[in-house]
């Protein structure tokens, strides 16, 4: 799995600088395990490459991708954290290793882009409000339902925003990503379990939750119209 992750990788950053390599290795290690990290190297590639069709911007299904990075700061002076929040985030800064800077701690946690296309607000001809799409990728996702705390392993979720009002966002839109390994989500126990997860994250808000097995993100590796054909299905559902 690890040399078809580096092989994946290889052939992303062949175009890149070293700037866009560094952020995009602080994101795959957000990745909890190998089937992660090679389902956000797909994305990524799916969005770069395959979701475009030419080197016409117009004929772009998505606009360049931009990188999300995440800033901390565990000490606020006008909203001191709790002792429990703090403790939360200090377990994350560590488990993810995020930089230190000028008593921040940074790190890029997921990327996004825009749809190559915007909508109407409405079909009234009198109004003027353009909706702009944005795609966001963040793994390791965290969702609060019922004040229990659910980890998302990828989080692809849709944010429409109107140009015309300083790009306020209209509404958000979102889909799990769960990779699930064969040893970890096969019992009868377990699979109870994520049924009751499933019908949380939906009460919650989450639009869907959409598992991939292990060999199902592994066989895709090397496929593109198959890559293509994957995350089409996600941006179908996602779009409804």
């Amino acid at each position: 799995m690890e040399g078809k992750i580096n092989k994946l990788k290889e052939r992303i950053f062949e175009t890149h600088l070293e700037e866009i390599k560094f952020k995009l290795n602080e994101v795959i290690s957000m990745g909890e395990s190998p089937i992660e990290k090679l389902m956000l190297l797909q994305l990524f590639n799916y969005f770069q490459k395959y979701g475009k069709v030419g080197n016409d911007i117009d004929e772009s299904h998505f606009t360049e991708i931009d990188f999300i990075e995440e800033e901390i700061c565990l000490w606020d002076i006008d909203e001191p954290l709790s002792n429990s929040e703090k403790k939360r985030l200090e377990d994350k800064i560590e488990k993810y290793k995020y930089r230190y800077k000028n008593g921040m701690y940074y790190k890029n946690i997921g990327f996004k882009c825009t749809i190559n296309r915007s909508e109407s607000i409405s079909m009234d001809s009198m109004d003027n409000s353009i909706v702009f799409r944005d795609i966001e990728v963040r793994p390791q996702y965290y969702e609060t339902v019922d004040q229990n705390y659910y980890r998302i392993d990828i989080a692809f979720i849709l944010i429409r925003r109107d140009w015309y009002s300083n790009n306020e966002i209209i509404d958000t839109k979102k889909i799990a990503i769960e990779c699930d390994g064969y040893d970890y989500h096969s019992s009868p126990d377990q699979k109870r379990e994520d049924d009751i997860r499933a019908r949380k994250l939906k009460r919650g808000g989450w639009k869907e939750i959409l598992r991939y097995s292990g060999s199902e993100i592994n066989r895709i590796n090397d496929n593109l119209e198959l890559t293509h054909y994957n995350f089409e299905e996600i941006m179908d559902i996602i779009l409804l």
